[in-house]
């Protein structure tokens, strides 16, 4: 069955990933609590762009409650006031894109500053790409509001106006985006990778900083959406645009989430020790660590039935530090002997025969 209504779809996915960029940032805000630690620069920068982000997350529903995002124009011909509704709410979605995206970039630079304070060229170029973040927030902003003149005439084609260059315009911002985007994930690489860190970690660490370039793959799927929404009609852009209207949504959610992660290493600290995480670990290891055994003959390993006097025997359940030994005290005795080791301690108990 064709899909005639992307709406549904295009809320569903925002509104999860709206969950997940608001998990995060509590998760670093309660992470700060942790430390005990001010709040800096970094932190009011994420918290300014997901307020933003929010908001245009606002947006999109609006545009496919009221806008008619995400359905065919066709449908939309008996109530064309759907269609001004639309044109303006994309104004509106790409200045808060603009917005939440440089915000979350100043963010994740100011971070750089504060953990690197030592690499004086490093810093030097952290300044430059936050003052290119400005600038190209401002150059978006521009193409938003002077691309056509008069602004109406972006939702109202019936008034005296004119557009310039609609898709070099997008094409440059995007492309730039892209760029943008690129260098800070792998700014900070080479600066990692000369620590003095085991290799696996410091791989690790990398990694965990170039998660950015998760942003990089969403703006070259945005500019490829874009490209491939010129291939249908622009009188149905409310159909054609509809992924790429998600797209712009999800890019600054998931940026804010990444930005975040950093700093998140005392919450997951917090939780490891938590008792139920400690109980949950110690039942998977003795889950896994051993096999269960009862009355079996002589296993392999340092588990399995051990022989004792009178061709009695000792059956171990479990393995690894924790061990249960079972063993019968005589051949006419119903009692049993259970001894618990952990590590080097046991403990003995006796059972009377009845």
């Amino acid at each position: 069955m064709a899909v005639t209504d992307k709406g549904p779809m295009i809320i569903g996915v925002t509104m999860m990933f709206e969950v997940i960029a608001l998990g995060a940032l509590c998760l670093r805000f309660w992470s700060q609590q942790l430390l005990r630690r001010k709040i800096y620069a970094h932190d009011i920068f994420t918290l300014f762009g997901f307020i933003c982000a929010t908001a245009l997350t606002a947006c999109l529903i609006c545009s496919v409650q009221y806008g008619g995002l995400g359905r065919h124009a066709i449908e939309l011909l008996a109530t064309p006031e759907k269609l001004v509704v639309f044109g303006k709410l994309l104004i509106a979605v790409q200045a808060l894109w603009a917005f939440s995206m440089t915000s979350i970039r100043l963010s994740i630079l100011h971070l750089y500053l504060h953990l690197f304070t030592t690499h004086r060229r490093f810093r030097i170029v952290c300044w430059a790409l936050m003052a290119a973040c400005l600038l190209w927030a401002l150059g978006d902003l521009l193409t938003v509001f002077l691309l056509c003149r008069p602004l109406a005439f972006n939702w109202n084609k019936l008034i005296p106006g004119r557009c310039g260059n609609i898709n070099a315009a997008y094409l440059s911002v995007h492309s730039t985006n892209f760029a943008i985007d690129s260098t800070i994930a792998l700014l900070p690489t080479p600066v990692l990778w000369g620590l003095q860190l085991p290799i696996g970690r410091k791989l690790g660490v990398c990694l965990m900083f170039a998660l950015g370039a998760l942003i990089c793959a969403i703006s070259i799927a945005r500019i490829c959406l874009y490209q491939l929404a010129l291939g249908y009609d622009q009188s149905d852009f409310t159909w054609s645009g509809s992924t790429l209207y998600l797209f712009t949504a999800l890019e600054p959610l998931i940026a804010c989430s990444l930005a975040c992660m950093p700093l998140l290493r005392p919450v997951s600290e917090k939780l490891s020790a938590s008792p139920v995480v400690t109980w949950a670990k110690s039942w998977v290891t003795y889950s896994t660590s051993g096999s269960s055994r009862f009355g079996r003959g002589q296993q392999s390993g340092d588990t399995g039935n051990d022989s004792l006097e009178g061709g009695l025997t000792v059956t171990t359940i479990g393995g690894g530090s924790n061990r249960f030994h079972w063993r019968r005290l005589s051949g006419d005795s119903r009692g049993i002997r259970v001894k618990y080791q952990v590590d080097q301690e046991s403990v003995e108990m006796r059972g009377a025969s009845p």
